[in-house]
């Protein structure tokens, strides 16, 4: 639950997450508009990656993004269990 708290941490990942719920991307169609270096992006999406957030699948040269959603819902209940403090 921490590498999710900390994924979600920076407002560039949270972009990314919002793009990739809405359907699978490539990295460079998540980043489009972004003023973000190809070496940045490639952190903000491995981050994601090791929180468990995205699943990138190969197609030959092709890197698809897929969210998961299973990390934010055990955050989530984290937080509901925890909002009475």
């Amino acid at each position: 639950m921490d590498k999710t708290f900390f994924a979600l941490s920076h407002p560039v990942r949270r972009l990314l997450l919002e793009r990739i719920a809405a359907g699978d991307l490539t990295v460079g169609e998540a980043a489009r508009g972004l003023d973000h270096s190809p070496a940045q992006m490639t952190k903000h999406v491995r981050i994601l990656e090791e929180a468990g957030l995205l699943v990138r699948r190969k197609e030959g040269r092709v890197h698809r993004l897929h969210f998961e959603a299973a990390p934010l819902d055990e955050a989530m209940d984290w937080v509901a269990r925890h909002r009475a403090f």
